[in-house]
């Protein structure tokens, strides 16, 4: 994902011999990199590449990092609002909107984001600029779902080829993280009907040290948390495809009816007194519709 920043925050990003970008690159896994300042230009072009996780989390990180809080706690009231502009193609951008403005609507109601596309295309270009307002937790869950709604729109078939085999020869092969298929495969918890209509799902990641407490006795918790919600609730092991690579947590796949969904989340969130924003909302689209559930 591209964006356009001001030299100042550019600077910042960057840091005193690149330190701060370095440990952006670091803590999310992604690969940022900054273009070069042009004289008489007041913006710059900031590149952010990797498995989507990645990238949502490192767009948090980077306003974090303009202003000045630390990587590790969550937004706070009173935290400044930063705009990225993010710079997408004409083409897609009627996807990331929706009809009527519906997916925007969405995604500004599950990340707290505030969103603005652009009517008129770059001097030059065939690309308009999507702007998103918010503190770092909400960049950070807007980009997510603005990021999986482009990988759908690469995903859907193409005259003579898919489009993701025309992505993977552009070189965007990284950006897919897990194998989709073996998502689609995942079992059922025994005794728990999570077929019918409107049936969507939901990814979080949570602390490795909350696991325990949210399995529970030989799982008596988890299976708590599934009854009361109807849903079905998987914790994935390290290793596994799709899994966090980062070894300090693990990702929980909630599938149900949006409303189960929503309980099952709340209850997780109960088990311990974290904030939830330490549980950064991964969401991948298995079932229509779009998931937007936070």
């Amino acid at each position: 994902m591209r964006c356009l920043i001001v030299t100042q925050d550019a600077s910042v990003i960057i840091g005193k011999a690149g330190k701060h970008v370095n440990e952006i690159r670091e803590k999310s896994g992604a690969r940022v990199t900054v273009s070069e300042s042009i004289p008489g230009n007041p913006e710059r072009i900031l590149h952010v590449s990797g498995a989507l996780d990645a990238v949502s989390k490192a767009f948090g990180l980077i306003v974090r990092r303009i202003n000045d809080e630390p990587f590790d706690v969550s937004s706070v009231p009173g935290s400044r609002a930063v705009t990225i502009k993010f710079i997408i193609p004409n083409s897609r951008m009627g996807t990331v909107i929706g009809k009527g403005g519906s997916k925007i609507k969405e995604i500004q109601e599950a990340s707290g984001a505030r969103l603005n596309a652009s009517e008129a295309m770059l001097p030059g270009s065939t690309e308009r600029v999507l702007s998103v307002s918010g503190v770092a937790d909400a960049i950070h869950i807007a980009v997510y779902y603005i990021g999986n709604i482009l990988l759908e729109y690469q995903d859907r078939p193409a005259a003579g080829g898919s489009s993701r085999d025309t992505y993977r020869q552009a070189g965007g092969r990284e950006s897919y993280g897990g194998d989709r298929r073996e998502e689609r495969r995942e079992p059922r918890a025994p005794g728990i009907d999570i077929s019918g209509p409107g049936v969507q799902t939901q990814q979080i990641f949570i602390p490795n040290d909350l696991v325990g407490s949210i399995i529970g006795k030989a799982g008596a918790k988890i299976n708590e948390i599934r009854t009361a919600s109807s849903t079905q609730i998987r914790i994935m092991e390290p290793g596994q495809p799709g899994a966090s690579a980062n070894t300090d947590e693990r990702l929980v796949t909630i599938t149900g009816q949006p409303t189960g969904i929503n309980m099952a989340i709340q209850l997780l969130y109960q088990v311990r007194s974290d904030p939830p924003s330490l549980f950064f909302p991964r969401t991948r689209r298995l079932t229509p519709p779009f998931c937007l559930v936070f």
